[in-house]
């Protein structure tokens, strides 16, 4: 049993590793962008700390969003719990409220298509369909 735990162990530090590592790559990135629109520069020590300070804030972050999950009885973090985080930055607060309109939006889009395809198949195939198999057939 203690093998199996540090494995998993080795396995979180692994992954804990491949993500602060994409988190410093996309921060130097996003720096470089910002530098070449600026005419500056940043070191490798700031980009260190950029990245650093990223990471401590994703995880409260995350450690935020699970509790208010937790808080509403549920299991699943989702949209409303991210406007709930982001409510104190307006900015911010009004564009995840503007992203979470547009899933809605496609996810009521996807809804109706499927209802229209259920309605169409439980009809049957129609005159014109059975025409048009008589069509392709000769």
């Amino acid at each position: 049993m203690a093998k199996q735990t540090d494995v998993n162990e080795e396995e979180d530090w692994n992954h804990k590793q491949t993500l602060k590592a994409a988190v410093h790559y996309t921060v130097g990135r996003t720096c470089e962008e910002v530098g070449s629109e600026l005419g500056v520069s940043f070191n490798k020590q700031v980009i260190a700390a950029l990245s650093e300070l990223t990471m401590k804030q994703i995880t409260v972050y995350a450690k935020d969003l699970e509790a208010f999950a937790k808080h509403a009885r549920r299991t699943t973090i989702n949209a409303d719990d991210v406007k709930l985080l982001v409510r104190r930055n307006p900015d911010l607060a009004n564009h995840v409220k503007e992203m979470a309109k547009g899933i809605e939006k496609s996810k009521d889009k996807e809804k109706k298509k499927r209802a229209r395809k259920r309605k169409i198949s439980e009809a049957g195939p129609s005159k014109d369909d059975a025409n048009t198999e008589d069509v392709q057939e000769t």
